[in-house]
């Protein structure tokens, strides 16, 4: 007889799901496992994939799409005022 414990995660935005999705899968992930920890007011979930979970002709690719996206993710200029570093004090 198998144990069919049920793990609900609730309020996981779909939106930002989906799009994590479908950035792994153009890298080549083909599966992968999913962590979540429940919170007080939302959910979170996870993602975790290892080589083995990648399609083998994407996967040499792999690190070169990833650093391309770091690099552009970089680029992105956010500068704090004065007023936004005071509160973190």
């Amino acid at each position: 007889m198998a144990n069919n414990k049920e793990v609900r995660l609730v309020k996981i935005p779909l939106a930002t799901f989906l799009e994590a999705l479908d950035e792994l899968y153009q890298f080549g992930v083909e599966y992968i496992d999913i962590i979540g920890v429940n919170g007080k007011e939302q959910d979170t979930i996870g993602i975790a994939y290892s080589k083995e979970y990648m399609n083998k002709d994407l996967f040499e690719k792999f690190d070169e799409e990833v650093d391309e996206f770091l690099k552009e993710q970089s680029k992105i200029d956010i500068k704090l005022s004065d007023d936004d570093l005071n509160q973190l004090t």
